[in-house]
């Protein structure tokens, strides 16, 4: 009997060690897979990452995105109003976080230093910039954050027929001086920013002016744009810090021009 029981202590020890030898077998695999787990997982963070600028172009047109803190960018500035028969709106203001790097600060100007391939070169848009302050704007008329509608056929200067332009002056430095470089009349989200200190006014004015007043910031873009380090060159050899509603926009009388008439606002 002692044989007997001496030989079943036996096997259970032996079936104890060969439970001990298969957890040591999972042991054995388990931790180079959560390694592979790991190592995948952060390639994967990468990868997606790229993708959000894969296929979208070069970094070489201006202005250029802040890609790597080492790389050179750009930092420009263009003063931006909205005018409403011959009367400046309030500043916009941004309603959402910029996660592109073209915003405002509300001090009359639109800050463009792209953080991604998205909103670079060529697709540093002004449809970027609406969408950023909350700005709903078409061929034929536009609505604020606020809600305001101008509409042009239902907004009228002083009784006379309107239409909705964009001006734009290429150097808002001297632009109380100069008519606009251009005044464009369609299309409005597809305008890009094509220059550092450039300067547009959306307006809603009589059909077929060329009277329209830059943006009251355009005097003063060279000193508002250097409060938060952007340099009148334009580009930023070292990353920017931190980034950081448009209030009821009266229409009341121009000196030159009677009040807008407004049908719809919604």
């Amino acid at each position: 009997m002692a044989s007997s029981s001496s030989a079943k202590k036996v096997a259970r020890v032996a079936a104890r060690s060969g439970g001990g030898a298969k957890a040591n077998k999972q042991s054995a695999w388990l931790f180079p897979a959560a390694i592979v787990a790991i190592v995948a997982l952060g390639v994967g963070i990468v990868v997606f990452a790229r993708s959000k600028n894969a296929g979208i172009g070069s970094n070489d047109e201006k202005p250029r995105a802040r890609l790597t803190d080492s790389s050179a960018y750009d930092h420009w500035h263009a003063s931006f109003a909205i005018n409403v028969c011959g009367k400046e709106q309030p500043p916009v203001q941004d309603v959402q976080e910029d996660i592109l790097g073209i915003h405002t600060h509300g001090d009359g100007l639109a800050h463009i230093h792209p953080f991604s391939l998205r909103a670079s070169g060529k697709r540093a848009t002004m449809g970027k910039f609406f969408d950023q302050v909350g700005l709903v704007v078409t061929d034929d008329g536009f609505k604020g954050s606020d809600g305001k509608v101008y509409k042009a056929g239902e907004t009228t200067c002083g009784g006379k027929p309107t239409e909705v332009v964009l001006a734009h002056w290429k150097d808002a430095t001297t632009a109380a001086s100069n008519k606009p470089d251009q005044i464009i009349r369609s299309d409005f989200r597809s305008v890009r920013f094509s220059e550092n200190l450039g300067a547009f006014t959306l307006a809603i004015v009589p059909k077929g002016t060329t009277d329209i007043a830059p943006p009251s910031s355009s005097a003063e873009i060279e000193s508002l744009g250097a409060q938060d380090g952007g340099t009148s060159g334009g580009t930023s050899p070292t990353p920017e810090g931190t980034i950081p509603s448009e209030g009821d926009p009266t229409a009341s009388t121009p000196d030159t021009e009677a009040p807008p008439t407004t049908a719809a606002n919604g």
